[in-house]
């Protein structure tokens, strides 16, 4: 029969990690059956003392929280590797699921939501007087498998695998308030006000039972990952161009560009793919981009955020194996932006990893 007749879908807890302004905490995921992802749902106790000055939420908040969200196999292959941010970012898209046009939004980026959402995503605007005791809620997903329906599924671990040893690895940001904005400060203050936070971040486990019969196995044979890099400073207006890394199939490449210390939502004008010099089969204007984005995911991304989608037919038809491309380059063109402060640009890149040596069904 097939893995999807002989499994179930299960949810375990893992250790939790407790907040600590500025250091890295670890926690080792459960060893069971084939993990399809892992959600991190962090509950912290915000304490906001005004004095006399105001507070408010940063650029990137609440997932500024976290500077740095590892997933490690055995030590040293990240899985996943990205900003607490380029996660939430990573996020959305997992949450899109590859079902078609109008699969399960996600609105993460607001911080006012109605009902019973409020325990899931909640992070209070403190621009009034002092606040004691907010709850702060969200939830960040790391995905393993890319897909959840019935067909077969690529990218399980076999965490239950006697060799096999994954650990999640959370760093969180040296300074929680200042006075000087920045997009890795949560809370950006005025005069004498502070902040403090008490938290946890939990880690629950989606997996799916070993079938009783090895030739029931998935294919282990790819590994579904997403890493971050850069930031990559902008000088000026213009062309900027991104170089990707090759060697392995390319399912998404998310661009967050900032300038003048702001996600820029409003000033690239163009945004290309490109390979081996003059093949070019990606040039989409900013308005093109945002009506296929809301066609394809039922929402818009947030201000900055720019991406080759060659994996939302849920198919690997436009996915690009970079193995023998000379060069893969991705292309954004800024007219009108105010370069200053901070003015880079940040990179999320989806792949697929073929392992070397590995077989179909091999644990």
């Amino acid at each position: 029969m097939s893995f999807n007749e002989a499994t179930r879908q299960n949810f375990v807890q893992g250790p939790a990690m407790t907040y600590a302004l500025g250091q890295t905490v670890y926690s080792r995921v459960p060893k069971v059956g084939f993990i399809r992802r892992i959600i991190l749902l962090f509950s912290g106790t915000i304490t906001v003392t005004l004095g006399g000055g105001t507070a408010a939420l940063g650029v990137e908040a609440p997932f500024s929280i976290i500077s740095r969200l590892r997933l490690v196999a055995n030590g040293n292959t990240a899985l996943f590797d990205t900003s607490g941010y380029g996660a939430m970012i990573a996020s959305l898209f997992s949450a899109y699921g590859f079902a078609g046009f109008g699969s399960r939004p996600r609105i993460v980026d607001g911080a006012t939501v109605p009902g019973p959402a409020a325990s899931a995503f909640s992070a209070a605007n403190y621009v009034a007087a002092a606040t004691d005791g907010t709850a702060w809620r969200f939830g960040l997903e790391i995905p393993l498998a890319i897909a959840d329906d019935w067909r077969p599924p690529i990218g399980l671990i076999l965490a239950a695998a006697p060799d096999t040893e994954l650990t999640i690895e959370c760093t969180f940001g040296s300074t929680f308030y200042s006075t000087t904005a920045s997009r890795t400060t949560p809370i950006t203050t005025t005069g004498a006000a502070t902040a403090s936070m008490s938290a946890t971040l939990t880690p629950w486990v989606e997996y799916f039972t070993i079938p009783q019969s090895p030739a029931d196995y998935p294919d282990l044979r790819r590994i579904h990952t997403w890493s971050e890099q850069g930031p990559q400073a902008i000088a000026a207006n213009g062309d900027q161009d991104v170089v990707i890394q090759r060697g392995n199939t390319i399912m998404r490449i998310v661009h967050l560009v900032t300038t003048n210390s702001a996600l820029d939502g409003s000033n690239v004008t163009t945004l290309q793919l490109r390979y081996n010099t003059n093949e070019i089969p990606y040039t989409l204007s900013r308005q093109l981009a945002a009506y296929l984005q809301r066609q394809r995911m039922v929402r818009d991304l947030p201000d900055g955020v720019y991406v080759h989608d060659l994996w939302n037919s849920g198919t690997p038809r436009d996915a690009i194996n970079t193995l023998n491309l000379n060069e893969l380059t991705s292309r954004l063109t800024l007219s009108g932006a105010t370069i200053a402060g901070t003015s880079d640009i940040r990179t999320l890149v989806e792949q697929l990893i073929q392992l070397t040596g590995a077989v179909s069904g091999s644990a």
